[in-house]
């Protein structure tokens, strides 16, 4: 009798501790201007990682269409979606228009404050919080000033995306610190790609840096193939932009790094937080990869100090 009793008191334990450990199922809209990342991976896995947690994600790509990315967030059901996540400064701008009930988390918002998106970094309020792939430009010239003297510096981006102006800002704040003048050079549109990287190469610039801009990257082997043609740098944020079309440098977060600090602040509002209350993440330390095969094919040759922090690859 005692030995069945024990039996059956292990038995309980162990239903127990399993209902107990039971990890609560939750659905996540993730919403995507240019399909998914490295972030987004990011992301996943730390929530996939979550003892408490069994995380749906159900992924929304607008494609780069704004009428899609509309139809997107109007379709969203807050009686489904316990959260959105959001990639992007238009697509996290659009969400908060229009979506009133769910909390979003962003992610690869350069300027959040700048944007509208957040109050202030510590305490964003609203609905929203994430992470910031936000870039020590100080940082980011005194690494360029070991690799290249820059005097004319090209910043080329989206003209239909308001978030490169916020980087724009941020990088003139540099000219006078470190003796360099930046010329725009916005391209409008697939049809506009051909004119305007001709200016740049009229213009003679020493080096052309690109925002984080979803046009720049959904174009960059054409854009950064032409730059490569006539032997002149390419300097990005998105690191995806070295490794798949042929950028010279990268300097920025480390993208799956904010997936996961994204992922963060997502666990934190699943257990009540308040995103409003919630700081915006930042990766503390610059990312750096390098393109040994652009770098040869320009003529740079790269520091050993460089390369001992840096990524290399030689595509």
């Amino acid at each position: 009798m005692l030995v069945r009793l024990c039996i059956i008191l292990s038995v309980l334990g162990i239903l127990l501790t399993s209902v107990a450990h039971a990890k609560e199922r939750v659905e996540i809209a993730m919403v995507l201007w240019r399909g998914e990342t490295v972030a987004e991976q990011g992301f996943r896995e730390k929530l996939a990682a979550s003892p408490d947690y069994d995380v749906v994600v159900t992924a929304f790509d607008a494609n780069q269409s704004k009428e899609k990315l509309d139809r997107i967030l109007a379709g969203l059901d807050p009686k489904r979606f316990r959260l959105v996540y959001t990639f992007g400064t238009m697509v996290t701008q659009a969400a908060l228009q229009q979506t009133k009930e769910l909390p979003i988390i962003f992610n690869i918002v350069q300027r959040p404050v700048e944007g509208k998106i957040a109050a202030s970094m510590e305490r964003p309020g609203g609905l929203a919080t994430g992470a910031s792939n936000l870039v020590p430009m100080d940082s980011a010239f005194r690494t360029l000033g070991t690799l290249m003297n820059i005097r004319k510096l090209g910043f080329v981006y989206s003209s239909h995306d308001p978030a490169p102006l916020y980087q724009l800002a941020e990088i003139k704040k540099q000219q006078k610190r470190f003796g360099f003048k930046t010329l725009e050079f916005p391209i409008k549109g697939k049809e506009g790609i051909a004119s305007t990287m001709k200016q740049v190469i009229d213009a003679r610039v020493d080096a052309v840096i690109f925002p984080s801009d979803s046009f720049v990257k959904a174009n960059a082997s054409r854009i950064i193939g032409i730059l490569n043609k006539h032997r002149i740098p390419s300097v990005v944020v998105i690191p995806e932009m070295v490794s798949e079309n042929g950028a010279l440098i990268s300097l920025g977060p480390d993208y799956r790094t904010l997936g996961r600090l994204a992922a963060d602040n997502a666990l934190l509002v699943l257990k009540g937080s308040k995103p409003g209350h919630l700081p915006v993440r930042v990766v503390p330390q610059l990312s750096i990869m390098i393109n040994l095969a652009t770098a040869d094919r320009l003529g740079i040759h790269i520091p050993l100090q460089l390369l001992s922090v840096a990524t290399a690859v030689k595509r």
